[in-house]
């Protein structure tokens, strides 16, 4: 077990009610952050800070990309 899987495996993060919490670049949903996760809808989302608060307050999420998602890419 590496340095990191141990700590990850030992620690969990409270976004509590995510205002401070970016959700594509922190790490509070699995062990890295969603922008390493999903590479491909990183390059191509319109706000890339955007809080998770901001994306979670409406249902469909409140994310915006630069082009139409089509398919499986």
């Amino acid at each position: 077990m590496t340095v990191k899987s141990a700590f990850f495996n030992r620690t969990k993060f409270v976004v509590g009610n995510g205002t401070t919490t970016r959700f594509w670049e922190d790490t509070w949903l699995g062990e890295t952050p969603l922008a390493l996760q999903y590479p491909s809808l990183y390059n191509i989302v319109q706000q890339r800070e955007a809080y998770v608060a901001t994306v979670l307050q409406s249902n469909p999420l409140n994310i915006q990309f630069r082009r139409t998602l089509a398919g499986n890419r």
